[in-house]
């Protein structure tokens, strides 16, 4: 699945600018957080639910 995944963001990388597609691929940090909480019962600390909405923010500025 990685080798998919990592062939999937070079196509990305050459179709579209290289600024969007980087900032759309740290959202997976987003889905771990959400994973993490959902399934392993993590806990979301307020420093971990900043650093979300930075990334959040990071995305809707960049679309």
């Amino acid at each position: 699945m990685s080798l998919l995944a990592y062939g999937i963001i070079i196509y990305a990388m050459a179709s579209a600018p290289l600024g969007a597609v980087s900032a759309l691929r740290e959202t997976s940090v987003l889905f771990a957080a959400v994973l993490g909480y959902l399934f392993l019962g993590e806990t979301l600390t307020l420093r971990k639910i900043a650093a979300c909405a930075v990334i959040v923010a990071g995305t809707l500025i960049m679309g």
